[in-house]
Order: structure tokens, then sequence, then C-alpha cells
């Protein structure tokens, strides 16, 4: 008897884990998908940077620079730019993080051993 409620128990607390990693992971895939949506926005952000950048560049040739880039309104922009790039930089950081931590959580038993557990496997 003492077998059976050892095995039911077992039964029950991978159940249970195995729930609560889903639950966890869905809510991680969320926080990805907020991720991305603010990584399309600064790459709307880098865009007008550059676009703005453009611009620039071109009004100070037109006033007959010799080196644009030296510019005070030419120098804000490409520092705009670099700002956008590095936030969105830091949002795939992040998304690559949650990622990891992902694959980590996951915990499958393996045929070869009914009881052991592969720790990594691959996520598709």
């Amino acid at each position: 008897m003492n077998d059976i409620q050892n095995t039911a128990a077992t039964g029950v607390k991978r159940t249970w884990c195995t729930l609560w990693n889903f639950t966890v992971n869905t809510a991680r895939r969320a926080q990805i998908l907020g991720r991305y949506a603010m990584a399309c926005g600064q790459q709307q952000k880098i865009k007008e940077a550059e676009r703005l950048l453009g611009e620039k560049t071109f009004q100070a040739l037109e006033r007959g620079e010799a080196n644009p880039l030296v510019a005070p309104e030419v120098s804000e922009a490409v520092q705009k730019a670099k700002e956008a790039k590095e936030v969105k930089a830091k949002n795939y950081e992040a998304i690559a993080a949650i990622r990891e931590k992902i694959r980590s959580s996951c915990v499958i038993p393996t045929p070869e051993e009914p009881g052991g557990i592969e720790e990594n496997p691959p996520v598709p």
C-alpha cells in the first residue's frame, strides 16, 4: 500500500511541476512578445533618427560645411541614432536571457530511463 501511495505522490508532484513550468514558460513567452513589440517600436525610432541624420547632414552640406559630421546638429542626430540602436540591442539581449530561462526549465523524461530526465532538450 505504501508503494502505491509513493507512486501516486510522485505522479502528482510531476504533474504539478509540469503544470507550473508550462504556466511560467507561457508568461515568459508573453514577455518575449512584449520585448519584440518594444524592439519594433525602437526600429521605428531608429529609422526616424536616421532620416533626421540624413536631413541634417544634407543641410550642413548645403551650407558649405567641409565636414558635416562636426556640425552640432549632425552630432546630436548621430547620438540619437546610436542611443536608439543600443536600446534595441538591449531588448534582444533580454529576449535571449528569457529564452535561456525557458530552455533551462524544460525537464523531459527520456525513453531510455523512464525515471531519468534530460536536462536541456533542444527547444524548437
